[in-house]
């Protein structure tokens, strides 16, 4: 399991930055192999990602999305995936994003040997990538995803004393994981072959579809 964090400054304000991290549909614009990522509740998303070209999907909980200060989000079972996107405003029209991304290395790059190293510098890419989005006007205006203005998503409220730090990925998947303590039933596992509910690893009988107006890797350069 390897964490890394990254900072980036976008010529941009703050709520706009917000709009269009707190809207997960845009996820596929920057994030490196994501596909496809579709709404399935208030706080809860489907994800279809490309992992060495194998077709992989997994539903995660969002669990902040404070307006114009933080998104936080990790899958629900299955190998980890998790993020914590924090706001900083720098003035009226530019704004610092520190992103942390946890990540089971094994399951994200299977075929990567460096493990920490490529995961900094594809959060580094990603980051960089939404930065020329956003500032080109290619991201903008969209509206806010419903839900998206409550401070914390789920069943636990969480308030953010001064001085205290945003909680890392880890504790966001802690968090969920504790959450979800049904134990699965005889024979459950990653393939389900049920469209909209396969987890990481599982595959879907549905059309292998990744939507439109998406950008993949061929096409950032």
């Amino acid at each position: 399991m390897s964490m890394v964090q990254q900072a980036i400054e976008v010529s941009a304000p703050v709520h706009t930055v917000y709009e269009q991290l707190a809207a997960f549909e845009n996820y596929p614009r920057f994030m490196t192999g994501v596909r496809q990522v579709t709404s399935i509740g208030a706080d809860q998303t489907h994800w279809i990602m490309d992992v060495d070209g194998k077709r992989r999907e997994f539903d995660a909980q969002i669990i902040e999305r404070s307006p114009d200060e933080r998104v936080s989000w990790s899958t629900m079972e299955g190998p980890l995936l998790a993020e914590t996107i924090t706001l900083r405003p720098m003035g009226e029209t530019k704004t610092q994003i520190v992103a942390q991304l946890e990540a089971d290395i094994a399951f994200l790059m299977p075929s990567d040997r460096h493990g920490q190293e490529s995961l900094n510098r594809r959060l580094k890419a990603d980051l960089t990538t939404f930065k020329g989005l956003v500032e080109s006007g290619v991201l903008g205006g969209r509206p806010i995803p419903h839900g998206a203005s409550s401070k914390t998503m789920g069943s636990r409220s969480q308030t953010l004393l001064p001085g205290m730090d945003a909680p890392s990925p880890a504790a966001v998947a802690a968090r969920i994981r504790n959450r979800n303590t049904p134990a699965p039933g005889p024979g459950a596992g990653w393939d389900t072959g049920v469209a909209g509910t396969a987890r990481m690893g599982g595959r879907t009988a549905a059309a292998d579809m990744w939507g439109n107006g998406m950008i993949n890797e061929e096409e950032r350069g």
